[in-house]
């Protein structure tokens, strides 16, 4: 019986792939230069391409000439990040709200003596908790989550304050997210906008080695890389390939996955 849903947050939930391409314009001009992309979705594939290769988003500045270290919480770029998205909110993609209001309504108890335990809604995301509560805050559903894995968390495990090396496709993550939310891997739905995010649900090792846990994965396709990427699935080599178990392409299909495993 499905025990938890964890969920990404940008471009899962909140369109903050639409922000991002706002900030970056926002940046530019700042420092007295022009973005050569016309819409978002002209920006949206050179984006993702650049943060999917070492170094991640820190590519994305590179290769646009902005001023950033991304290891450098006293660099200024930082502070004019945290004022933009003060001024400039992600909202939920549509539909968003009422398929997590009554997924967190199917999850209540009930009357199945076999099920002793709510359904549990966690968020696993490297962005800050600061900007995902506000989002989700504004969005009406905060109310609606249990636990949260972020970037803090991924900071303070890590150990040395850089918690790039454990970011998505890094299992990590959602091993602390599985401990916090108290559920089963294989009782626990993923759910993502990114090919990372299916490579991350597979065998999840927590404490034991010998017993990874792999996730039922559910692919969004209305997030950073779409239906069509999404079904490409992934090669992970010495294992062959690997697909999503869903992927939807509009959030109400999330509540149905939900009941489907809930029974």
């Amino acid at each position: 019986m499905l025990q938890a849903l964890v969920t990404d947050h940008d471009g899962t939930l909140a369109q903050t792939g639409e922000r991002q391409f706002e900030w970056f314009k926002f940046w530019a001009k700042m420092n007295h230069k022009k973005l050569d992309f016309k819409d978002v979705r002209e920006f949206f594939p050179f984006y993702n391409e650049q943060c999917n290769l070492a170094g991640g988003v820190q590519n994305v500045y590179d290769f646009l000439n902005l001023p950033c270290d991304m290891n450098d919480r006293e660099h200024p770029v930082w502070p004019a990040y945290e004022q933009f998205k003060k001024i400039t909110p992600a909202p939920l993609y549509e539909g968003i709200k009422e398929s997590i209001e009554e997924i967190w309504k199917l999850g209540h108890l009930s009357s199945d003596y076999k099920r002793n335990k709510r359904l549990r809604l966690g968020i696993n995301t490297t962005n800050t908790w600061k900007s995902v509560y506000s989002d989700l805050s504004k969005g009406g559903i905060i109310h609606c989550f249990d636990s949260f894995i972020t970037e803090e968390v991924l900071r303070s495990y890590h150990g040395a304050e850089n918690p790039n090396s454990i970011k998505k496709p890094s299992k990590i993550s959602l091993a602390l997210a599985l401990g916090l939310i108290d559920s089963e891997g294989q009782y626990t739905i993923h759910v993502g906008d990114t090919l990372n995010d299916l490579a991350a649900s597979q065998k999840v090792m927590r404490l034991n080695p010998s017993h990874p846990e792999t996730l039922i994965t559910v692919g969004v396709g209305w997030g950073y890389e779409g239906k069509e990427k999404l079904e490409e699935g992934l090669e992970i080599p010495g294992e062959g390939n690997i697909y999503f178990n869903h992927i939807i392409e509009k959030p109400s299909e999330l509540v149905n996955i939900v009941k489907k495993y809930l029974r």
